[in-house]
């Protein structure tokens, strides 16, 4: 018996993957058999491959796994090397709805497999295409940045408190603790008696930032004179030493995000995408947020349509009807990237605050209207993302005039 096409279900994981092998009558042509997450499981999948082509006369291969973390992609950028294989990244949602319309008494590994196999086959998914792994790499590091901002805020809450104890009138004085001039000063002088006690020759000495700046006399002063009726219940030997090493943390951690957000810039400049200059025409998206925006928008050639594409990123509201009875608490659905979603927010509220037209006077009316300040931001966001999906797709760079009535 021929089969022209055959469907492989994969339900990967961390260390192997559980492979299911089905025709287009729904029939298991194979046992389920698992591979590792190495060449030679590859290999092994690529040689029973074969195997079934030359036995079965079939001409290609439907593969699809869910889009578990991370643990899909080698193994299905491994398969998009061969012409004859169809790799098809599904949606985890898809296949646990689908499995449960099936009925299944039993879950385990094998019967996923043989699950994926199925939907392969009913829904007959199209291939599968995937943006180049610097975009990956983009993403990666934007969440090696997120991690390093949020030890970052830890770290400076734990500095406040310490100079709190060495330093009170600076700490209440000073708003950005995180600056590099004063960072300066307190890596030499790290507590009050320190900073009294310290001259403007010794002052001069001190350079930071990558240009090398001197802390400026006047700056010095101020904080001196703060310093001067310190009431500072910490001041024996080496009560500094917790403040400087908060302080090379914090120089750390921001060295490693600049460093960061350059090799972002340098990696995107080798793709051949210009999205991130359509998305900075907007007020309020920086050039580095907008890489990493285009990295994990993606190929927007896969949506038909912007509510494809905001309802993607659960921008769009749920609405829960039965009968007479309806839900009038509707909220966002919140799937896919909470990245993409944390930014939108952060982005919205620069938006609402520089009064950037259309953004401004649509979350206005919302409030008007009585709407909560959450939910007006949160249908502001939405707006945006539409309008972020038109801008890329007619390639053109921002016009409010353009959008004031979409």
């Amino acid at each position: 018996m021929n089969y022209d096409m055959l469907f492989i279900g994969v339900d990967v994981s961390k260390q192997k993957h559980d492979v299911a092998l089905m025709n287009e009558h729904k029939t298991c042509v194979q046992h389920p058999f698992v591979i590792r997450e190495n060449r030679a499981g590859f290999s092994s999948l690529v040689d029973r491959l074969a195997s079934l082509k030359a036995t079965y006369h079939t001409k290609s291969f439907n593969i699809g796994m869910e889009a578990t973390g991370d643990y899909w992609k080698n193994l299905f950028h491994f398969l998009s090397r061969f012409s004859d294989y169809i790799p098809v990244v599904i949606n985890p949602v898809k296949t646990r709805a689908f499995a449960k319309t099936e009925l299944r008494r039993a879950k385990t590994d094998a019967v996923n497999a043989k699950d994926i196999a199925l939907f392969l086959v009913e829904k007959r998914t199209p291939k599968s295409y995937y943006r180049a792994p610097v975009f990956d790499n983009i993403k990666d590091m934007d969440t090696q940045v997120q991690a390093f901002n949020k030890q970052l805020t830890m770290t400076t809450n734990r500095l406040r408190i310490e100079l709190g104890k060495v330093a009170p009138e600076i700490e209440q004085s000073v708003r950005n603790i995180r600056s590099k001039q004063l960072l300066a000063l307190l890596m030499h002088f790290p507590t009050a008696a320190a900073i009294t006690q310290a001259s403007l020759p010794e002052l001069s000495a001190i350079r930071f930032g990558n240009k090398k700046r001197r802390i400026l006399p006047a700056f010095f002063l101020k904080l001196q004179e703060l310093s001067q009726e310190s009431i500072a219940y910490k001041s024996e030997i080496g009560v500094g030493a917790v403040v400087q090493s908060l302080v090379r943390t914090i120089l750390h951690f921001q060295m490693e995000v600049e460093s960061l957000k350059r090799n972002m810039t340098q990696l995107y400049e080798h793709t051949t995408s210009n999205n991130a200059a359509f998305l900075s025409s907007v007020k309020g998206i920086s050039n580095d947020t907008a890489i990493v925006l285009d990295a994990y928008f993606g190929d927007l050639q896969r949506f038909n349509n912007a509510k494809q594409f905001v309802a993607f990123f659960g921008m769009n509201p749920v609405i829960n009807q039965s009968g007479n009875q309806t839900n009038r608490n509707s909220y966002l659905e919140k799937k896919g990237s909470a990245a993409v979603r944390r930014k939108l927010f952060y982005i919205t509220l620069t938006l609402i605050r520089e009064q950037v037209e259309p953004f401004s006077s649509f979350y206005k009316r919302l409030i008007v209207k009585g709407k909560p300040k959450l939910v007006a931001i949160g249908a502001t966001m939405r707006k945006l993302l539409g309008i972020m999906f038109q801008m890329i797709v007619n390639q053109q760079k921002f016009d409010p005039d353009r959008y004031k009535n979409s």
